[in-house]
């Protein structure tokens, strides 16, 4: 669940701190980051796709 922005600054620094340094932080961290690259990962291929595609044309649309 998401946490307001007013809920988060009335948290007490002490608390934040165990938040972040807690397993459970450190667990999601690492999940979001491996989404991350697995997004990127698709982005550049797709990108590399299209970027083909272009080539393709161009190449096409010369030999007429």
């Amino acid at each position: 669940s998401n946490t307001s922005l007013l809920d988060a600054m009335s948290i007490q620094p002490s608390v934040a701190k165990k938040f972040f340094d807690s397993k459970a932080f450190s667990d999601w961290s690492k999940r979001r980051e491996s989404e991350i690259k697995t997004q990127v990962a698709i982005v550049d291929r797709v990108s590399g796709v299209i970027r083909a595609i272009g080539l393709m044309a161009k190449a096409i649309g010369k030999s007429k």
